[in-house]
């Protein structure tokens, strides 16, 4: 027994000695250990702090050079600073770079303030400040000394009540040369929490700190016990009494005693603005936790080890498994259930509703209007949307329900054993009052909708791929008659959808056999009666089905892009028929073609309108493009950029079906555009709406202020001519004129030329 004791005695001691020896050494070093540990994840913290406030300063250098660029602002800068230019021309120039300004700078809610100061004191600063807000002299002030002294561009510290704006902000300038040789200052204004909110993110404990400060160490960012503009009481790291104790190639690390307590002091320099991130934290709390090494016993140390490595091993080994599967099941984002999960969930519930007789709903949520919100707040915005819609439906519904997320910005809801369609209804009705409930994202409030389309075991399927398809399809049908509903899947669904699929494949050859043609609807001058132009509309001849309606197969062009083929088509036919027209003698007019969205989103729609000129050698000026309002809303300012580029050819361009959309005046005075069509829908109830004749009437009354002309689509009835004539509109079409012509009897119209008053009854 004492054989066998001694060896396990001598192996006890030696573990004890050596794990004793172990937590001596590990004591001794745990100090130096965690403060570099902590150095290096402080330094980290620092080069990543200093990283995102280059990107953001950058950016907003990059911004004021597009201003400084952009050809509108600088004709109106010029018209402002001419000699030539009277006071009223100088109140418009200003206005005008006012309302650039508006769409360039205050997409960012962070810029407070946007200010052009001329170095020519007999103009005016143009700023954005309210009008209640007093001007100062600025040409005798520190920071306009600095910023001229500055080069091209030049970055300003922190100003508790603003340069200008009186808001606490910082500012960067730009220099700007006209042309004709004045020059200007652009300042802008941008608000302080924009840094804040940057450094705020990084944690350096209770006692640490991180700060910006400019080259005199006084603090553009709050501190303990300090706020903006004062001198910091942490030293530069340039004094004498700091001790270097590491550095990287663009951090500066050091040890300083301050108030008889070192601090770690961590610095990294802005390339952009020549200022100095610097994070600072006691050297005591770094090694505070050293002191429970130093209670560490040999038996403690041993037992954790063994049962802490044992016990790790097991559970890490359940956790990773359990999590594989998790993840294999569920959507990362909203955590619900994914695609995979939820078809095993319904097939397992085929299995109990067929062996007891039940029925159960599947429905099919698809979010509208998510990607504008995508679009305009960025994927963000978006995610967050996702995931509180997704806590609203987990916390609220039924837990016997299964939620899941099938992709993007779609939903998948399994209720199970229900009874009467009322049933149904009152949970459909449920989810819709939750997903538009407001959801706030960065003090903004976003809003949307819900497509729900619904399929019921075992009327509208009896397979778990049928039900869901069904209840897409139903979801889709939902869509297509206005959104924010829900259906129920019918059997009609089906035959409309092999439908659509069978008119897209005829339509893929339908060029190609020669079964589109254009027929042209004159448009006619109110004042003279006379044939001012022709709109080119497109209809298709089935080889089996006779003529197809536009309002059929334009919609399928549009989904499969179809359209983009069919609409360079249509732009060549039209515009050779015209040449064809000129050449034979006939009056010239102008011929309108209608473009898609698609393509005029395409990259190469200005090369496309050019090559087609070039090939059929019409003039640029009998070619008019029309666009809806909502493509002209879709991308401002790239919308502006193609219109330039459309309008440089010589071709003119109209905004199709006005008054029907979500256009902003501040933006339609922005478009190269001359005229506006006013869509049929205010011209039906015109003669008996008061409300509806004041609307044409204000629509005409602002385009002829703009200098556009005003065409009224959809004209039926004298009564409809007579009271648009009184208005001033310019133009009418519709069938009280004249039907859509064949190319033969739109020739004879134009030779015609026949006055709408001698048609009058």
């Amino acid at each position: 027994m004492k054989a066998n004791f001694k060896p396990f005695l001598f192996i006890l001691l030696c573990s004890t000695l050596l794990v004793a020896g172990i937590s001596f050494f590990s004591y001794s070093q745990s100090k130096s250990i965690l403060k570099e540990k902590m150095t290096l994840s402080t330094q980290q913290m620092v080069m990543q702090s200093v990283d995102k406030l280059n990107l953001m300063l950058r950016s907003y250098e990059d911004l004021t050079y597009n201003f400084i660029t952009d050809n509108v602002i600088l004709s109106n800068l010029a018209e402002y600073s001419s000699d030539s230019s009277d006071q009223l021309d100088r109140y418009t120039a200003a206005n005008a770079i006012k309302t650039t300004i508006a769409v360039r700078f205050f997409s960012k809610g962070e810029i407070t303030a946007v200010h052009l100061l001329p170095q020519d004191s007999k103009l005016k600063a143009i700023t954005t400040n309210p009008p209640d807000v007093p001007s100062i002299d600025y040409t005798h002030t520190d920071w306009y000394k600095q910023a001229l002294a500055g080069g091209r561009t030049a970055w300003h510290e922190t100003k508790s009540a603003g340069y200008m704006s009186g808001l606490s902000s910082f500012a960067i300038s730009r220099s700007l040369t006209l042309s004709s040789g004045q020059r200007y200052l652009l300042m802008v204004e941008i608000s302080t929490h924009i840094l804040n909110d940057t450094l705020s993110e990084r944690q350096l404990g209770d006692g640490g700190e991180i700060v910006l400060l400019d080259g005199s160490n006084r603090l553009l960012s709050p501190a303990h016990g300090a706020t903006e503009g004062e001198v910091y009481s942490i030293p530069s790291l340039n004094l004498a009494n700091i001790d270097k104790d590491a550095s990287l190639s663009t951090i500066d690390t050091a040890t300083v005693k301050v108030n008889g307590a070192k601090q770690l002091i961590v610095a990294g320099k802005l390339s952009v603005a020549y200022w100095k991130v610097e994070a600072v934290i006691p050297v005591s709390e770094l090694v505070k936790d050293t002191s429970k090494i130093r209670n560490t016993t040999l038996a403690s140390v041993i037992t954790i080890a063994i049962v802490t490595y044992l016990l790790n091993y097991l559970y890490q080994r359940r956790r990773s498994d359990a999590r594989i599967r998790y993840m294999a099941y569920h959507d990362h984002l909203t955590d619900l259930a994914n695609r995979k999960l939820f078809n095993e969930l319904l097939e397992k519930e085929i299995g109990v509703a067929k062996q007891h007789g039940q029925r159960f709903a599947v429905m099919f949520i698809d979010l509208d209007r998510l990607k504008i919100i995508n679009d305009t707040f960025g994927h963000g915005a978006g995610d967050k949307l996702l995931v509180d819609i997704s806590g609203k439906l987990k916390r609220q519904l039924d837990k016997a329900f299964t939620i899941a997320r099938f992709g993007g910005d779609e939903f998948l809801v399994l209720m199970p054993q229900i009874g009467e369609y009322d049933e149904v209804e009152a949970v459909i009705y449920e989810i819709s009052a939750l997903i538009q409930q407001p959801i706030y994202y960065q003090d903004k409030e976003l809003f949307v909708s819900a497509s729900i389309g619904v399929s019921i075991y075992p009327l509208h399927g009896e397979d778990g791929q049928s039900l869901i398809k069904n209840a897409d399809m139903a979801m889709y049908s939902v869509k297509e008659s206005g959104r924010s509903s829900h259906r129920y899947y019918d059997a009609a669904m089906d035959k409309k959808s092999y439908g659509n699929l069978s008119l897209e494949r005829d339509l893929r050859k339908a060029l190609e056999r020669e079964q589109l043609l254009l027929m042209y609807q004159p448009q006619f001058e109110l004042a003279t009666g006379r044939i001012a132009g022709v709109e080119a509309l497109v209809r298709w001849r089935h080889h089996e089905h006779g003529l197809i309606s536009p309002a059929e197969f334009i919609p399928i062009a549009e989904d499969s892009r179809l359209i983009i083929p069919i609409g360079e088509w249509i732009l060549y036919t039209a515009c050779k028929q015209n040449k064809a027209w000129q050449d034979a003698g006939l009056p010239a007019v102008q011929v309108s073609v209608n473009l898609s969205i698609h393509q005029f989103q395409s990259n190469g729609i200005i090369e496309t309108v050019s090559c087609v000129l070039k090939r059929t050698g019409l003039e640029a000026q009998y070619l008019e493009l029309e666009i809806t309002e909502s493509i002209a809303m879709q991308d401002v300012e790239k919308v502006i950029l193609t219109l330039q580029g459309l309008s440089e050819l010589g071709v003119k361009i109209s905004i199709d079906d006005f008054g029907t959309g979500y256009s902003s005046l501040s933006y339609l005075k922005n478009f190269p555009i001359h005229r506006l069509k006013v869509d049929k829908s205010f011209l039906d109830d015109m003669i008996e709406n008061p409300k509806e004749r004041a609307i044409v009437g204000a629509i005409i009354v602002m385009s002829h202020s703009l200098n556009l002309s005003v065409t009224a689509e959809g004209v039926e009835t004298m009564e409809q001519v007579k009271l648009l004539s009184e208005l001033n509109c310019d133009d009418v079409q519709g069938y009280i004129f004249s039907r859509p012509l064949s190319p033969e009897d739109c020739a004879s119209r134009l030779v015609e030329n026949v006055s709408y008053a001698g048609r009058r009854p």
